[in-house]
């Protein structure tokens, strides 16, 4: 047996039992067809973990002969009986990455409070403050976000009223201005940020777009649009950074 190449979900579930049984669910992928009986291995621990997170190993055992060369999906259930008092949280490990599932009682309150994005061909890095970040025991106001921007454009930052934020459908609208003459033509800059759930973690990478708006300044011959648009694709990281 060996462990997979990468755990993608990791699910838990208390079931009504006496006394009561935790269910865990884990999907991931393997590196080719063939693999058979997926399962959590446990880890052993002479003491409780402090934190109340148990960790599990996803293995499954190696095919032999000719299979395809595709990278292909595994699932594997884990039913702990008797599972002890304390637990917060599974960690199930791969062999490239590892996820933590938090049960509900135990999971952490964490939003995050800064937002990094970098374009896929490294031109553009973003960094957006939803609030300014406060020494604990203070407030500060939610209109003091700040979003540092960096391109093709040149070194910006924008702060409170610079920063426009609105909710659509898409998630939030952060938009700020790059370019505001408007004879040559102005450039808007509007990232589109997702709801992002941190699930007891620091922090969660995900994808989104930026999108540049240029707009076409003066002109004798108006007809046509008077913008367009450039679509940057963002790697993101979501993080919850304490602030001492």
């Amino acid at each position: 047996m060996e462990k997979i190449l990468e755990v993608i979900e990791v699910e838990l579930a208390v079931l009504e039992s006496f006394p009561p049984k935790l269910r865990i669910t884990a999907a991931g992928t393997v590196r080719t067809g063939g693999w058979s009986n997926p399962r959590l291995e446990p880890y052993v621990h002479i003491q409780a973990p402090p934190d109340g997170i148990h960790d599990f190993d996803f293995v499954a055992d190696r095919p032999e002969g000719i299979v395809t060369q595709v990278i292909s999906p595994i699932a594997a259930v884990y039913t702990w009986e008797n599972f002890p008092e304390g637990v917060k949280g599974v960690r199930v490990h791969a062999s490239e990455n590892s996820k933590t599932a938090w049960l509900k009682t135990g999971m952490p309150d964490r939003q995050p409070n800064r937002f990094t994005f970098s374009e896929c061909n490294g031109t553009t890095r973003i960094e957006f403050f939803p609030k300014s970040l406060t020494p604990l025991g203070t407030s500060g106001s939610s209109a003091d976000a700040q979003l540092e921007y960096h391109g093709a454009e040149g070194q910006l930052m924008f702060r409170g009223e610079d920063i426009t934020q609105e909710q659509t459908v898409l998630g939030s609208l952060i938009s700020v201005t790059l370019q505001p003459n408007a004879d040559a033509g102005g450039v808007d800059f509007a990232l589109v940020l997702p709801p992002v759930n941190l699930a007891g973690q620091a922090r969660q990478r995900f994808e989104t777009v930026g999108i540049k708006m240029r707009s076409r300044g003066r002109v004798i011959d108006s007809a046509g649009a008077e913008l367009s648009y450039e679509v940057l694709l963002l790697n993101g990281v979501a993080e919850d950074i304490p602030v001492l």
